[in-house]
């Protein structure tokens, strides 16, 4: 059974005429889409190897409703409301089935799929027949854009490339050109290894390794996970490690054989958010995010709100009347999105990815920010980030 949350968040300016009582033109309703499912495990607590550190990502739908907050003005002054219809799949639900439902009898501009990453794929593939915007705010595979590329899929959370490109930026920057790569045989794991791999080979950073540790506790595998035994061959600069449940990286800053600098899943970490960005208006963001929920904005918090706010600012420029009229609004080169990063944020044509500046930080701070400054680009600097268009194949 399909659970909805009608009308959870919405921005409405009804004005009244003082004679007779009459009601005045009201603003045009919009109404933005929400899937999601219950008992996502994405959502749900988790435990670490030791059971000491709980991993626990909240639903990002609070920065949808938040983004929506943050346009009541913009919106009354354009003649138009925002809302959200948040609806949630029980098991055995159709996510695909459900969003032609909300299109068809709540007249959505677009959807944001807040569903596991083959939900996610699928749902994209089978709904290419549909003039609607679909939004992944949550996965970052780059296979994931690939595989999407002829769908309607947008991307507001950066990709692996683009955040290893940042990283390796980074580096190149600070002259540690000599990584060595640790990573696991878990597939996540080897998917953001190779993509930072070819992040450094791209920004002429040499490769170490890679070394392989060994997720889980199994105590045959002590030596095998000991940080100094794996880091202790070759010379090198930095550290990365892939690893994306973290319990092996978190121990491996100030352990290893080298005195060297810890990058990739612990110590400097590209990322799209932080809760201790402090520039372009992004305390301001952070502290109304807390203020709503008690908590700080994650990153897909922030690509959630970052989702919505595209829509909106694509709707209210392009005063798009239907859903078919969002898809160009949104691709416009023209539309530029604020997204307290500096930079202005835009869709790529090629691969309906945000671009975005990704910001470098430490677990309380940021401390660098990319592109590096130097970085040089024909149309966009931006584009230094991730698959420029030229190595973009859709298949």
């Amino acid at each position: 059974m399909i659970i909805r949350h009608t009308g959870l968040v919405a921005v409405m300016a009804v004005l009244l005429l003082g004679i007779g009582g009459a009601a005045a033109d009201e603003p045009e309703s919009v109404t933005i889409g929400y899937v999601d499912r219950a008992g996502d495990p994405a959502h749900a607590p988790g435990h670490s190897y030791e059971g000491l550190h709980p991993k626990f990502s909240p639903s990002p739908y609070p920065g949808a409703e938040l983004a929506v907050v943050d346009a009541k003005l913009a919106g009354q002054a354009a003649g138009m409301a925002f809302a959200l219809e948040h609806v949630t799949l029980k098991e055995g639900d159709d996510a695909s089935a459900a969003i032609r439902q909300l299109a068809q009898d709540r007249h959505v501009s677009a959807v944001l799929i807040d569903l596991p990453l083959d939900e996610t794929e699928a749902a994209a593939r089978s709904l290419t027949d549909q003039p609607l915007a679909l939004i992944n705010a949550r996965h970052r595979t780059t296979a994931l854009r690939l595989t999407t590329c002829r769908s309607h899929l947008f991307h507001t959370i950066p990709s692996w490339d683009m955040l290893e490109d940042a990283l390796a930026q980074a580096l190149a920057k600070r002259g540690w050109r000599r990584v060595l790569v640790i990573d696991s045989d878990d597939p996540e794991d080897k998917a953001v290894s190779a993509a930072f791999q070819a992040s450094a080979a791209k920004f002429g950073l040499s490769v170490v390794g890679p070394k392989a540790f060994a997720p889980g506790t199994d105590p045959r595998d002590r030596d095998r996970n000991n940080p100094r035994l794996i880091t202790s061959e070759g010379d090198y600069d930095v550290v990365y490690i892939a690893d994306h449940d973290g319990d092996f990286a978190r121990a491996l800053a100030y352990n290893t054989f080298l005195a060297r600098p810890v990058v990739g899943a612990s110590g400097l970490v590209p990322t799209a958010w932080h809760p201790y960005w402090e520039r372009q208006g992004a305390p301001q963001l952070n502290h109304r995010f807390v203020r709503a929920t008690g908590r700080p904005m994650s990153e897909v918090d922030w690509s959630t709100w970052a989702a919505v706010r595209a829509i909106i600012e694509a709707e209210i420029r392009s005063k798009a009347r239907n859903a078919r009229d969002l898809l160009p609004a949104l691709l416009d080169p023209g539309l530029t999105l604020e997204l307290y990063k500096g930079n202005a944020g835009s869709f790529r044509t090629w691969n309906r990815q945000l671009r975005q500046p990704i910001l470098l930080a430490t677990e309380s701070a940021v401390v660098g920010f990319a592109p590096v400054e130097g970085m040089l680009h024909q149309t966009n600097t931006l584009d230094t980030l991730g698959l420029d268009e030229p190595e973009f194949h859709c298949p």
